[in-house]
């Protein structure tokens, strides 16, 4: 069960109609499969590769693994026959697959909050994001830079309350998408205000410089995703 074979009308209903009925004894897809199903008669989820979401580029792979993890493993079980996952992975002493194992949802909240503090990322911040598109790679590159230059100049000789900082600018993980080339700069600050004058004031320059150009700049504020 997957887009592919899910993509006519009704097709999905048709798989999961033959797994309740027990037509269907093994049912093999990608996340879809993970919640929101209720089949008494399934006892055994088995998870390969749980770790691949620990290695995205994004402060919240943790966060999203352990979900997916506990997601899934409650589709076993659910009957009066008792139930049991395996979940295969490279990183099994990794505190979001540990925790996700023993269903501890407080414990994983407390290392999270931990990394999440020591590195001033939400909820201990703001985050925005500054993506840079573009049909030429080197023109795409060529303003992400800029925007990096001009961004640390403003931090630097305005009066922001301080706090902020900025990361990159560096590739977007899908560095280009549907034709367009990505690159992108994050920007932490624990003041909503400074944040504001900040992004008013960059959004302002690359306006000047690039936008209309061939580039096009998309500003994402508490942004659920960075890919």
């Amino acid at each position: 069960m997957d887009r592919d074979t899910t993509r006519g009308k009704w097709s999905h209903q048709r798989i999961l109609k033959k797994v309740k009925s027990g037509e269907t004894d093994i049912l093999v897809g990608t996340q879809m499969i993970a919640k929101g199903h209720d089949f008494p008669n399934v006892t055994l989820v088995g998870v390969i590769c749980a770790d691949l979401s620990l290695n995205l580029p994004d402060f919240r792979s943790s966060e999203r693994t352990f979900q997916l993890l506990t997601q899934v493993a409650g589709r076993a079980g659910r009957g009066i026959a008792p139930g049991r996952v395996i979940i295969q992975t490279f990183n099994p002493n990794h505190y979001s697959v540990q925790m996700a194992k023993d269903q501890d949802f407080a414990k994983f909240y407390q290392e999270e909050a931990r990394f999440r503090s020591e590195l001033s990322y939400p909820p201990f911040s703001r985050l925005i994001n500054f993506r840079i598109g573009g049909n030429s790679q080197k023109r795409s590159i060529k303003a992400a830079e800029e925007m990096g230059e001009w961004g640390r100049r403003l931090v630097k000789e305005r009066t922001y309350g301080g706090g902020i900082e900025i990361l990159g600018p560096s590739p977007a993980p899908l560095v280009k998408l549907k034709g367009k080339y990505r690159y992108h700069m994050l920007v932490k600050g624990k003041r909503a205000h400074s944040l504001h004058q900040f992004v008013e004031e960059l959004a302002s320059e690359m306006n000047k410089r690039w936008i209309g150009r061939g580039i096009s700049l998309t500003i994402d504020v508490d942004p659920i995703s960075v890919m």
